[in-house]
């Protein structure tokens, strides 16, 4: 609840983010997803963010992909970006359990859990949805139950 007051209420200065440094040092630095492949591919360009709450964002997203795996599977986290003159697409795709598609808007949602069997508290999307949308950007999904789910982070495209 402390995170996502946190984000809720705290000013979010956006600065210039190197958002694959940012990214390759949580892969890099995180203990838990020493356990899955995650793979950054291409250049994955500066965004106009803050980087305590992009790194709590993408964290999440990462712990969430090696969480809901079917049992037995070996998590797979892919990330890639997609950039237009002023914006930043990063897609964050898994190889997970996935969602269907009932309960796409309902999992942003303080305390929504849609699977039970997994520990979690249900805050950490609506955690990302917040600060994303604090830092002027948004977040969507596409999934298919037992095929993955793949996030898309959309931020303000840093400035050269």
């Amino acid at each position: 609840m402390l995170v996502y007051s946190r984000q809720a209420g705290a000013e979010t200065p956006l600065e210039r983010i190197e958002l694959g440094a940012l990214l390759t040092g949580i892969v890099e630095t995180y203990p838990q997803f020493s356990s899955a492949e995650v793979m950054l591919a291409g250049e994955i360009p500066a965004v106009s963010g803050n980087a305590a709450p992009l790194a709590q964002c993408f964290s999440n997203l990462f712990d969430n992909g090696i969480k809901f795996v079917a049992p037995g599977v070996r998590p797979q986290i892919n990330v890639w970006a997609e950039t237009t003159d002023s914006r930043v697409r990063v897609f964050v795709a898994d190889n997970g359990i996935g969602i269907p598609p009932s309960q796409w808007d309902k999992i942003f949602g303080i305390f929504y859990r849609i699977n039970q069997s997994h520990a979690g508290t249900g805050i950490g999307l609506s955690v990302v949805k917040k600060a994303v949308e604090r830092m002027g950007g948004s977040i969507s999904l596409r999934s298919e139950v037992g095929q993955g789910s793949t996030f898309c982070v959309e931020l303000q495209r840093a400035q050269p």
